[in-house]
């Protein structure tokens, strides 16, 4: 995850897009302003997924999608808590790897922020302690491919 303030447009991009693809959808370069990179989260096995839901009015030609980034971390600590705080009120774009080994990216446009967060220490034996996030935003396309080959130079 980064703060979507950290990216700047790809000097490749004729829209002034931080990121360009290759023939067939797939990010082959998202720019980064410079000494910036993505943060890698720990996340709890099978607690977290990138998913999106269609929106479509014919009646006023439009249609989009609406993405959605939920994510947990286990546990309060002073590293959750600054994290949760450090993306509370700015727009931040996120790289996800799927149990198949591809990435997809979300917030790439700028529009992608979180939404909720809920957090506490539980009360039964088998409520979570720590934070469930949900980033939401909204995208004129599905979510991007990106080629694993960049991923690496891409986080921190």
């Amino acid at each position: 995850m980064v703060a979507f303030s950290d990216m700047g447009p790809h000097a490749d991009s004729t829209t002034g897009d931080v990121y360009t693809t290759a023939t067939g959808g797939t990010v082959n370069a998202i720019q980064m302003d410079s000494g910036k990179k993505f943060v890698e989260i720990g996340l709890l096995k099978n607690t977290s997924g990138l998913n999106e839901a269609l929106t479509k009015d014919s009646t006023k030609g439009i249609s989009f999608f609406t993405q959605t980034f939920t994510l947990v971390l286990g546990d309060v600590t002073i590293e959750n808590k600054a994290f949760v705080e450090s993306v509370m009120n700015q727009p931040v774009a996120v790289i996800i790897k799927t149990r198949t080994g591809k990435y997809f990216a979300a917030g790439l446009n700028g529009l992608f922020e979180l939404a909720s967060a809920e957090g506490g220490t539980g009360v039964a034996e088998t409520d979570l302690i720590g934070y469930t996030l949900t980033f939401s935003g909204l995208s004129t396309g599905t979510m991007k491919l990106v080629d694993p080959s960049i991923v690496a130079g891409l986080i921190a």
